[in-house]
């Protein structure tokens, strides 16, 4: 019960820049055989989830994942989940019921094989496709804010939409998750292209989602009502102490953390509760190379701004590494406690942040390996967030355990607190990120209350502070 009342939280969240988002994006409709399907593979993939099974059995046991046809499928399967699920006397009214399905994205909801039996559904019969369309429609001066949402037993993709000429914040769509959410990483990469003569591969919008499994999932934001990712990396299969490996197999435990390359778009990075980082090519969804630089779970990563092939990592080891991923070399510095989340700095190339657990955030020359550059006691749990804007020299924001965001100027590396705001609402705070079309509007996440936003810029001293004129 402890445990469960942490359940309604936003883990992780990626903003997405205007204009990135297709403007008429693909309605699916989902038929009985497919939701059959969705159901069946949810269950299955729930006993990988959630470990079941003692760990010496079932180590490298697998489950197709969605959409997946294992070797050893037999005709009779998809007989056999009509057959469960009642899918002949789908569109029969007559003797309809209420069922419950089960999932750690879908345990415990109840759902009707009509939509008009359910009392909780209250639109009309006939919907005009027309109007459907303007409802998903995506307008060029929309950002979209995608966040992953675990609450009880659901867990979710949210994909919410903030227009600032409008003042609009709402939920466009959400995608339903079988597993739990913890990481994620937005790519324009289009991991579902084939070769074909004269056509170029074109940019899409997908997020990359890492989860307490070793698999990690791809899907396309342009998609509404899409129940299958359309890449993975990685195998679905139970979490353990076994060393990950170069290939298709990849981690052994959760993914705790993402970052995709935007210098070299076919690289993205991923870091583990098995303690090791993996470098995967997009372009085969195989893992290239792995890295040995922790000795604990890897909890936040980040390629840096300028050059393509160095990897900063921060783990429970309470170590920060700076690796040449050319040659695997690195560079490690030890802080005081586990580390929460690295940043590079975007006002010196060779400066990165980072913050712990036990509530303080370090600056750090690469330059020099014998000590930090500055301390900043900032909040009195963990820090669980860090973010900077390119526009606006020296603003950080920070937010932590204490339920607080933290405004800072650390323009020429000192330091200084400016305002703050607290999210009671929102409880402890897991994570925030700056607008990329708007400097100062942050996007915060905590264990309850849903995704929230919050403009700095609304405050006076905020504005006095980094010369911002009065709106």
């Amino acid at each position: 019960n402890e445990y469960k009342s942490y359940l309604r939280m936003i883990p992780c969240l990626s903003w997405i820049a205007r204009g990135v988002a297709d403007e008429d994006p693909l309605v699916l409709e989902l038929g009985a055989n497919e939701i059959a399907d969705l159901i069946a593979t949810t269950q299955k993939n729930l006993e990988i989830s959630e470990g079941q099974g003692s760990e010496d059995e079932g180590n490298d046991e697998m489950v197709e994942s969605k959409g997946g046809g294992g070797e050893g499928d037999d005709d009779n399967d998809d007989d056999d989940d009509m057959k469960e699920f009642n899918m002949d006397d789908y569109d029969k009214e007559e003797g309809d019921v209420q069922k419950n399905m089960l999932g750690a994205g879908l345990s415990g909801i109840a759902y009707y094989t009509d939509p008009k039996n359910d009392p909780y559904i209250t639109l009309p019969e006939a919907v005009n496709d027309e109007d459907e369309k303007e409802d998903y429609k995506v307008r060029l001066a929309d950002n979209l804010i995608c966040c992953s949402k675990i609450e009880e037993d659901l867990s979710t993709l949210e994909v919410h939409i903030w227009n600032q000429d409008e003042e609009d914040f709402y939920v466009h769509h959400d995608i339903l998750l079988d597993t739990l959410p913890v990481s994620l990483a937005w790519t324009n990469f289009d991991v579902g292209y084939t070769v074909e003569d004269g056509v170029p591969r074109a940019k899409g919008n997908y997020v990359i989602v890492g989860s307490m499994t070793p698999q990690i999932e791809i899907w396309d934001l342009d998609i509404i009502n899409t129940s299958e990712p359309v890449g993975f990396l990685g195998e679905r299969r139970k979490p353990s102490k076994k060393k990950p490996k170069v290939g298709k197999k990849g981690h052994s435990d959760a993914v705790m953390s993402l970052a995709w390359n935007h210098h070299t778009e076919t690289v993205l990075a991923s870091g583990s509760a098995d303690h090791h980082v993996l470098l995967w090519d997009l372009e085969h969804q195989t893992a290239k190379e792995c890295l040995t630089t922790h000795k604990n779970k890897v909890q936040s990563l980040a390629w840096h701004l300028a050059e393509p092939t160095t990897l900063l990592s921060g783990g429970y080891d309470a170590a920060c590494a700076v690796t040449d991923c050319r040659t695997g070399s690195s560079r490690t510095w030890m802080l005081d406690d586990e580390i929460q989340q690295v940043i590079w700095s975007t006002g010196s190339p060779f400066v990165f942040l980072a913050a712990t657990q036990s509530g303080n955030i370090y600056g750090v020359d690469i330059r020099n390996a014998d000590k930090t550059l500055y301390t900043i006691a900032a909040h009195d749990d963990e820090v669980a967030g860090l973010a900077l804007t390119r526009n606006i020299p020296g603003l950080l924001a920070s937010c932590g355990g204490d339920e607080i965001v933290k405004i800072w100027d650390i323009s020429g590396d000192k330091p200084s607190f400016v305002i703050s705001k607290e999210f009671s609402d929102n409880g402890a705070l897991n994570c925030l990120s700056f607008c990329p079309d708007y400097d100062t509007m942050l996007a915060v996440g905590g264990i309850k209350g849903g995704l929230a936003i919050w403009d700095p810029a609304v405050n006076k001293t905020f504005r006095t502070h980094f010369n911002i004129p009065d709106q």
